[in-house]
Parts: structure tokens; C-alpha cells; sequence
């Protein structure tokens, strides 16, 4: 699979592009095929459970109820039956229970339904049609010897009631037939939606892979190699000669481009090598300090410095090491002489040296260097025998990297063919240039560990958010369901019902409500966390703000018998506000003051003037809220420990609303209360001028929320 997806982005950019779209028309071709099928199979179903099923199911109900209907009549006519009785209860539903039969009938003879089917109902509903004419007649002789005083009678009764109950036996067992139909079709177009709703979705998915994919093609094939190529004339004009394109990945177009920018920056090296090299070292070091500051990328920052100083200082190889924490080697970075191969691991017992080489040299606060390896007097050093086995190095510098007691790491430079006497202003370069790795590596893990706590944080704050917006929106689409069927059982459109079920309906609605008040405060929080308020400030009377909030909250002040006042404010006194956002505000501070004050109570809103500030109040007599409760008062889902002591319905998100709402307006809220006696809630608004007031109509508000 690596090696296709290799192939593919080698391949010509117009193949991947013209294939990418072939895939996608096919794809959404499929999609649109599948779809229609599927709403196709739907539709029957619905046809067949609408126009037969259903129907039939109806029909024949219907003729159970008349028949028991007739029985009864019967039975009342055969008790009371004397020379001067007459069938009249029952003689009228013969004809009426026919009628339903040929309506059964007809709606199970449709095209929806198969001929297996078809002919099975015919037969259930000529069993039953049989049933019911020999009831009739077993009626009408019971009748008949009853009224004579036959010795019979009493058997003529008998097979009456023998034959009523073959009637009903009859009609069970086409109900029993339709009933299973009709489930069976319901069953079907649930699923039928699901199905449509299953193709669509992972048609969508796949669409979606499809486009990453491509995007993924395109971006690595084309945009990523250009970028890169982009960078490297960046950094060329920048006079890094040391970077190059990458002629390996990318389309052949890409590639072909990369392979002759890289031949131009050949050249290109090839003339500044013959500059002069005076004053080398001093621009090599201000250069490094200057890139390595600019670069966020420690791996980036490592290879830019193992680069310039190879480049610089005309070294083969230069191998850099870091330290980590816990005092082991934990990175790399080199560069080599373009014509040399890249060095592969250190073995083990090198690399266990290098925290105690970084550690002997910062000590001795000195270097490491040795202009020849192979001269005898060092050559029998063991550990300089075996780094010349690993790296084939002919002379050596080494310089520790630290800050204070802290080790980070150890650079090496090399030459590979002749021996090379290290100069103290080498030396001097490459210390000050190690001076600038040392910063760049502890920046870099104070930033790394600035942003793994960020990272983590900003993830767990985006899960939450997610978490409530996803929980509110799926809970509001059964909800919406729910809502609707409750509205087609109280209009009865399933059937009559009785007190007690329109009862059991009702407490349905009120905790239905509850919890669509619960989900919308949610999404309210929700929006108000992820986009914030996003109001539409004006200048809005005070008074008409009250007035609104006090006529929306009458009939349920009213319907609890608590008194509610509202006091006149001056119609001067004008806030700057989004006029629907602060409504909310007020209108959930007053249905959380009427719904905690007990019948015969009283709630007051009020506004008046409060220096540059307007001040509104509202405030109750009711339960009032425990004192060691006032403090976490505003912060979501919290309620008053008297309020869910007895039982009192709310989510305690209302205040959290308020709070939110005032003090994104620039305002303040405050909660005064005293358990048995009640509660004043303040809200201080910046004061707008009069003149410039939007009125609106009365009652014109967002509805209550506790």
C-alpha cells in the first residue's frame, strides 16, 4: 500500500487531479442510485401501510364493535322477548356489519399488498363474513322460538352464542393477521429512514474521505514540495546556502523543478566557497544567534545550527546530541560534506558516555580537541579508537552544551580525510554558537511544557463545550417527536382516551416542557461559551422593558395567586442594551421570583436611578435562599438546598443566564436574601440617554426560564 501511494504521488499532477475526479463522479453517482432506491422501497411501504393495512386494521375493529353492539342488543330483545317483541336492537347493524366486511375487504384486495397475502385475507374475511350472516341467522330463530315458547328455545339461544363466538374467533384471527402487517410494515419504514438516512451519511463519508484524500494527494504531491521549495529560496535569498529542494517527493513536474533548482544552488555554492573567509567566524555566530532565535522548531533550530557551523567553518561532519531530563541522550541532529553519507547511530557504549563528556568538560570549563586521531600518542586512547571506528574521523572538536549545573548536550566537529588544527577563534565561534543552543533547547521545553498544559486544557474546555451542545441538540430532536405525538393523542387522532390518560398526558407535557426548558438553557449557555453574546445594543426605556417583562409574567403570577407589582420608573431612565438578551434576564429573575413564592405572596419589580448607573430590582417574599448558599449563587446547575428540599422544579441555570447577560452589557448583579422572608436580586446598568430610546410593544419578550 506505501509503495502504491509512493507511486501515485510520483505520477504526473494531471493524472491525480483527472483521477480524483473520476472517483468523486462515481461516487456521488452510487450515492444518488442508492438513495433512490431506497426512498423508492419507502414509499411502498408507506402506500401499503396508509392505504391497506391500516385501513383494514380499522374496518375490522369496527366490526367487532358493532357486532358486540348487535349481541347485546340481542341478548336484551331475547330476555324481554313476549308475544308483543320485536327484533329492532339489532336487525340494522346485518347490513352495516357488511358494509365494513366489503370495505375490509377492498383494502386488502389493493395491489399493495402481495397475492400471497391477498388471497389469505380474502379467506379471513369470508370466514368472518360467514360468521357473521350465521350469527344473524342463530339470532333471529332464538328470537323467534323465545317469543313462541318453544321447547327449543333455550338450544336456539346456545347456538347463537356458539355461533357469536365463532364470529369472534373469525375476526381475531384477522386482526391478529392485519395487526401483524401493519407492525411489520411500521417496522419497515422506521427502518426504510434509517436506511436512507445510513446510505446518505456514509455516502457523505466516503465523499468526505475522497476530498481528504485528494487534498492529501494534492497537498503532498504538489503544495508541499512547492512550499518547500518556496522555503528553500527563501532561505537561499537569505544566504543559507545550505539548504536544497527535495528532488525525491512531489509529482514529476515538482521533481523535475527541484532537480534543476539544485544544480543552480550547486553553482551557486560553488562560487562562494571561493570568497574570502577573514571574518567568517564572527558573521557565523551572529548568524546563528539570529536564526536560532527566529526558529520555534528545536529539531529545525538544531540542524540550522549543525548546518551553518559545517558550512561555515568548511568541517565534513558536525554531530550534535542533547541531554534530556533524566540524563540520557534523547536527540540528534548533523549535518555531513554533501559527498558523505549521513552517520548512523553511535553505538550504545558511546552514547552512554556522552552525559559524562558534557559533565568532565563543563567542569574543567574547557574543550575537547584533537587535530589528528591517528597520531600514536592519542590513538590508543580506547574511547578516541572507538568514535574513530564509528564516525571515521580525523580530527575532532568537542564542546559542551549546559546552563549553570544543567547538561543539554554536546556538539562535535569533524574532518573525515585530513587532520585540521582547531583555532582559538573557532573555538570562541562555536562556544558562543552553542551559547545560543543552549537557550533555544531550554526555551523549547518551557515552551513544550507551556503548551502540552495549554493543549490539554484547551481540549478538555473544547470537550465540554462540544460535549453540551452535542447532549442539547440530539435531546432536542426526540423531544420535538415527543412533543408531537403528545399533541396527536390529546387531539385523538390514536383514539378516544379517558380522564386518567389524558391525565398521565398531561404530566407528560409539563416534564416535556421542563425539559425543553432545561435543553434551550443549555444551547443559551452554549452559544453564549463558544461565539459570546453576539448583541445588538440600543438605548431601550427602562419602563418598557419592566412593563414587557411584568405583562409576560401576569398570568403565571396570577395562576400561582402571588401578587406581582411593578413600579412605575422614570421614563427617563434609558439602558444601553440588546433588548431581547435583557428581557431574558429580567423575565427569568421574575419567573424565578414567582415560581418561589408561595400563594397569597408578593414579587415587585422596580427601577430607579443610581448615580450614573440604573438600578433594577426584583424581589419576593418567598422561600428565601440559606445564607451558606448565597456565595455559589450564578454558577451553573447549582440550586438553593431549600428550593430542592421541596422539590421545587428548576435547573439552576437561570441566574447563571443573568449573571452572564448583565455583566457582558457592563453591568453588575447582586442577591440579597433571607431564608422564611425572601429575596432582592439588584442588576446595575450603565445609564443611556432618553432621547435616543427604541420603545417596543408590550409582552414582546423571551419566554420564562428559572
Amino acid at each position: 500500500m506505501r509503495a502504491w501511494w509512493q507511486r501515485v504521488l510520483r505520477a504526473p499532477a494531471r493524472l491525480q487531479i483527472r483521477g480524483a475526479v473520476v472517483v468523486l463522479l462515481v461516487l456521488s453517482a452510487s450515492i444518488m442510485a442508492a438513495a433512490v432506491i431506497t426512498a423508492n422501497a419507502e414509499q411502498r411501504v408507506v402506500r401499503r401501510l396508509t392505504l391497506a393495512v391500516g385501513p383494514a386494521f380499522q374496518y375490522n375493529s369496527d366490526v367487532l364493535l358493532r357486532m358486540t353492539e348487535a349481541q347485546a342488543a340481542w341478548r336484551e330483545s331475547l330476555l324481554g322477548a313476549g308475544p308483543a317483541g320485536a327484533p329492532e336492537g339489532y336487525a340494522g347493524v346485518e347490513a352495516e356489519a357488511e358494509g365494513l366486511l366489503a370495505s375490509t375487504a377492498t383494502a386488502l384486495g389493493r395491489d399493495e399488498i402481495s397475492a400471497a397475502q391477498r388471497q389469505r385475507y380474502r379467506t379471513l374475511v369470508e370466514a368472518q363474513r360467514d360468521a357473521v350472516g350465521a350469527w344473524f341467522d342463530a339470532a333471529r330463530d332464538a328470537e323467534v322460538a323465545a317469543r313462541s315458547a318453544a321447547p327449543n328455545r333455550q338450544a336456539a339461544a346456545d347456538l347463537a352464542a356458539e355461533r357469536f363466538s365463532a364470529f369472534r374467533a373469525a375476526n381475531r384471527d384477522l386482526d391478529t393477521v392485519v395487526r401483524s402487517q401493519r407492525d411489520e410494515s411500521r417496522a419497515l419504514s422506521r427502518n426504510s429512514v434509517w436506511i436512507v438516512l445510513g446510505v446518505l451519511l456514509a455516502g457523505a463519508l466516503l465523499v468526505a474521505v475522497v476530498v481528504v484524500v485528494t487534498a492529501r494527494l494534492i497537498g503532498t504531491s504538489l503544495i508541499a514540495p512547492l512550499g518547500h521549495l518556496r522555503r528553500v529560496l527563501t532561505r537561499q535569498r537569505e544566504g543559507d546556502d545550505s539548504v536544497h529542494a527535495d528532488e525525491a517527493t512531489g509529482a514529476a513536474e515538482v521533481r523535475a523543478l527541484a532537480a534543476d533548482y539544485n544544480e543552480l544552488t550547486r553553482v551557486k555554492r560553488a562560487l562562494q566557497e571561493e570568497q574570502a573567509q577573514t571574518l567568517l567566524v564572527h558573521r557565523l555566530t551572529l548568524d546563528v544567534a539570529r536564526r536560532v532565535r527566529g526558529i520555534h522548531d528545536i529539531g529545525a533550530a538544531l540542524h540550522l545550527v549543525c548546518a551553518s557551523l559545517g558550512e561555515g567553518l568548511a568541517v565534513d561532519r558536525v554531530l550534535l546530541h542533547t541531554i534530556g531530563e533524566d540524563g540520557q541522550p534523547d536527540g540528534s541532529a548533523q549535518f555531513h560534506r554533501y559527498d558523505l553519507p549521513p552517520l548512523p547511530p553511535l553505538p550504545p557504549s558511546l552514547m552512554g558516555q556522552v552525559a559524562a563528556v558534557n559533565d568532565e568538560l563543563r567542569r574543567e570549563a574547557t574543550v575537547f580537541r584533537l587535530p589528528d586521531l591517528l597520531d600514536p600518542a592519542v590513538a590508543a586512547d580506547p574511547r578516541v579508537a572507538a568514535y574513530h571506528r564509528a564516525t571515521g574521523a580525523r580530527s575532532l572538536l568537542m564542546v559542551p552544551i549546559g546552563v549553570g549545573e544543567k547538561a543539554l548536550g554536546l556538539l562535535a566537529l569533524m574532518t573525515v580525510e585530513l587532520p585540521r588544527r582547531w583555532r582559538r577563534y573557532e573555538i570562541q565561534g562555536v562556544q558562543q554558537c552553542v551559547a545560543h543552543v543552549a537557550q533555544a533547547i531550554v526555551s523549547s521545553r518551557l515552551a513544550e511544557m507551556q503548551a502540552e498544559q495549554v493543549d490539554r486544557l484547551t481540549e478538555l474546555d473544547r470537550q465540554k463545550t462540544d460535549f453540551m451542545a452535542t447532549v442539547s441538540h440530539e435531546l432536542r430532536t426526540p423531544l420535538t417527536s415527543i412533543s408531537g405525538y403528545l399533541e396527536l393523542l390529546e387531539d385523538g387522532d390514536y383514539g378516544l382516551l379517558s380522564g386518567p390518560q389524558l391525565g398521565a398526558l398531561k404530566v407528560i407535557e409539563r416534564n416535556t416542557t421542563r425539559l425543553r426548558g432545561l435543553i434551550e438553557d443549555l444551547l443559551v449557555l452554549n452559544r453564549i461559551e463558544t461565539s459570546g453574546l453576539n448583541s445588538s445594543p440600543q438605548d431601550t426605556p427602562v419602563s418598557d422593558l419592566v412593563a414587557g417583562v411584568v405583562e409576560l409574567l401576569r398570568p403565571v403570577a396570577a395562576n400561582g395567586r402571588v401578587e406581582l407589582e411593578a413600579q412605575p420608573a422614570p421614563e427617563d431612565l434609558c439602558v444601553h442594551v440588546d433588548r431581547t438578551q435583557f428581557e431574558r434576564a429580567l423575565i427569568n429573575l421574575g419567573s424565578n421570583a414567582v415560581k418561589f413564592t408561595p400563594a397569597g405572596g408578593t414579587v415587585r419589580i422596580s427601577a430607579e436611578r443610581s448615580g450614573s448607573r440604573v438600578a433594577i430590582s426584583v424581589s419576593d417574599t418567598g422561600i428565601g435562599i440559606p445564607h451558606e448558599d448565597l456565595q455559589q449563587l450564578g454558577n451553573r446547575f447549582f440550586r438553593a438546598s431549600n428550593a430542592t428540599a421541596k422539590a421545587i422544579p428548576g435547573t439552576g441555570l437561570g441566574l447563571a443566564i443573568v449573571r452572564t447577560i448583565v455583566e457582558g452589557h457592563g453591568g453588575q448583579m447582586f442577591v440579597a436574601s433571607a431564608e422564611g422572608e425572601g429575596t432582592t436580586v439588584r442588576l446595575f446598568l450603565p445609564s443611556a440617554t432618553a432621547g435616543e430610546a427604541t420603545p417596543r410593544p408590550v409582552g414582546n419578550g423571551a419566554s420564562p426560564s428559572d
